[in-house]
């Protein structure tokens, strides 16, 4: 049987991109209310996400298991003209800087991202409950939350998660992070079944 870190690992070794090299719609979407400064991006995969705000102007923290994911960030961001960049000891790179991409290599259910850090927090096609109080503590106030992943709405459909514990229920992530205000909320279900949130630390 293949560990978690073996099925990221052969999932991310196929050609090209899996999820594209394009960035989310819905990032698009709200980044020109997002504040600038220090941002990082949970399960990055191939970086798109994460080159797409680090071209806008956002140092990135990018977190990602997968060495051959991190290998294709770092290659989309040079190809894009960013600065990217991988260091040893991640807790050194939990800093503001120059604009540009910070690859870590990290198994998300280990690491302790520090509070009141972060202006930026994005999390897609990604869930992990156990985080979601992590999450709202590492922004600092005013900080914004940009999360977006699949529903149980998504078992209509043929392909993406099947597991009933990468999807969310209706209406969870509404509710999962309290402390923060919300200023959009959506769930749809044409094509796929996912739900987005946006949210700012009062």
């Amino acid at each position: 049987m293949t560990s978690g870190a073996e099925c990221w690992e052969e999932r991310y070794s196929r050609s090209g991109y899996h999820a594209g090299t394009e960035p989310a719609h819905f990032l698009i979407e709200v980044c020109p209310r997002l504040p600038p400064g220090l941002a990082v991006d949970l399960a990055m995969g191939g970086g798109r996400n994460a080159v797409f705000l680090a071209g806008k102007g956002w140092r990135v923290i990018g977190i990602e298991r997968s060495r051959t994911a991190l290998q294709k960030a770092a290659e989309l961001s040079q190809f894009r003209g960013l600065p990217v960049s991988s260091p040893e000891n991640p807790e050194l790179e939990f800093t503001d800087g120059p604009p540009g991409l910070v690859l870590l290599e990290a198994d998300l259910g280990c690491l302790n991202l520090p509070a009141d850090r972060f202006d930026v927090v994005i999390c897609f096609n990604y869930l992990q409950r156990s985080l979601f109080d992590c999450l709202e503590r590492s922004l600092r106030s005013g900080g914004m939350l940009v999360y977006e992943t699949h529903t149980v709405e998504q078992l209509r459909f043929s392909s993406g998660p099947r597991n009933p514990d990468h999807l969310l229920l209706p209406g969870e992530l509404r509710e999962a992070f309290p402390d923060l205000e919300l200023l959009l909320y959506r769930e749809t279900s044409e094509g796929k079944g996912r739900a987005s949130l946006l949210g700012r630390k009062r």
